[in-house]
């Protein structure tokens, strides 16, 4: 029986990987290793995961490369990260080594740079100068727009297929399933934070690389919340969501010094993210993939974008199905009208059985 590794290292990752895994251990041996946050996600899913520090130190690239030529997979299927080089020096191993490697992007958001030598506090430097040393044999992406933002990257057409996004295929499902964990005494208004200041802004905190940051947002949210809560006498619940890679304690430090009685504030970073988002009757945030998930689960969303200077990192503005809100009066009028008619409707048309593309793929290679 032919093996097959998979690896994620970010929670995205993860997610495009557990599908696969499901499909394929039925005619593979696979061997599922992770590392950082996407160990977790796939133990809290049940699948028998081994955490690559425990075998590879530091995972250098030598060590990589030794540990590739012990477990002798005839195809490697990854996700990709941005601010961490284990993928990358599989897909250069690989290449060494004569095995397949394929990798499976979750977001359209600096697509090329994860095939750089650069990470986060690079981006512009690598604008400059977008070489691409660590590749794998395809690169598999979500939609048409996934594959052009590459292409104008630098990396070449014939490398890149089209298969959709594997964990788009079981989102409704795990929607679903979930159970709500809040009740409807309040309007429970999700904030999903992103790690923007820590990703982006750390380094130089003179600017702001895209015009906010978590902590702008959630102010800007909770002032207009504050007028909501005036406006309409009513009780607002404001849940905040953390990014898996931010520091919960930092946004406790945030919520001590909030005073507003009509809104309660909290902090969630353990009870199940689809639980949650089927508790809220409003989901606010920037560009994170929780708001495409709820988006598919026909809950009211909003895209908070105040400051923008770039070009806009939400997908579903780009493609004009789901426009973020870029003012505080904006921002207003769309709570309000949210809280008045309990919808807000942003059409999300995506490529489905993606996990079923992936696989056929995958099998045509392990044939050759």
């Amino acid at each position: 029986m032919k093996t097959v590794l998979l690896f994620a290292r970010d929670p995205g990752g993860a997610n495009v990987i557990l599908p696969l895994y499901e499909k394929m251990k039925v005619k593979y041996q696979v061997c599922v290793y992770a590392k950082d946050f996407a160990v977790k996600r796939f133990q809290n899913a049940g699948v028998p995961v081994r955490d690559l520090e425990e075998e590879c130190g530091k995972g250098s690239f030598i060590e990589i490369k030794s540990f590739l030529k012990r477990v002798k997979p005839q195809i490697l299927i990854t996700g990709t990260s941005l601010d961490d080089f284990t993928e990358r020096y599989f897909w250069k191993a690989s290449k060494e080594l004569h095995i397949k490697s394929f990798a499976i992007l979750d977001q359209w958001m600096n697509l090329g740079i994860r095939f750089s030598d650069y990470d986060y506090s690079q981006a512009e430097v690598y604008a400059s100068n977008p070489i691409h040393p660590y590749l794998p044999d395809r690169i598999f992406v979500m939609d048409v727009l996934a594959k052009e933002l590459l292409q104008n990257d630098g990396i070449e057409e014939e490398r890149i297929v089209i298969t959709g996004q594997p964990h788009f295929d079981t989102v409704q499902d795990k929607f679903n399933q979930a159970e709500r964990i809040y009740d409807n005494q309040f309007w429970n208004v999700v904030y999903v934070s992103e790690p923007i200041f820590q990703d982006y802004d750390q380094c130089d905190q003179t600017s702001s690389y895209w015009g906010f940051n978590e902590k702008t947002i959630f102010q800007s949210l909770y002032a207009n919340l504050t007028q909501i809560a005036d406006k309409f006498s009513c009780k607002i619940r404001l849940i905040i969501r953390p990014h898996p890679r931010e520091n919960a304690q930092n946004w406790n430090q945030v919520i001590e010094k909030l005073e507003n009685r009509k809104i309660s504030v909290e902090c969630n970073m353990t009870d199940d993210s689809f639980s949650v988002m089927k508790s809220a009757d409003l989901i606010c945030g920037m560009s994170s993939m929780f708001l495409l998930e709820s988006i598919i689960c026909g809950k009211p969303v909003l895209s908070i974008e105040i400051g923008l200077k770039r070009e806009n990192p939400f997908v579903l503005d780009r493609i004009g199905s789901c426009k973020s809100i870029l003012s505080e009066k904006e921002l207003l009028e769309n709570l309000v009208h949210v809280y008045e008619h309990k919808e807000n409707a942003c059409p999300f048309e995506f490529i489905r059985d993606a996990s079923k593309r992936v696989l056929q793929l995958v099998e045509e290679e392990m044939a050759k």
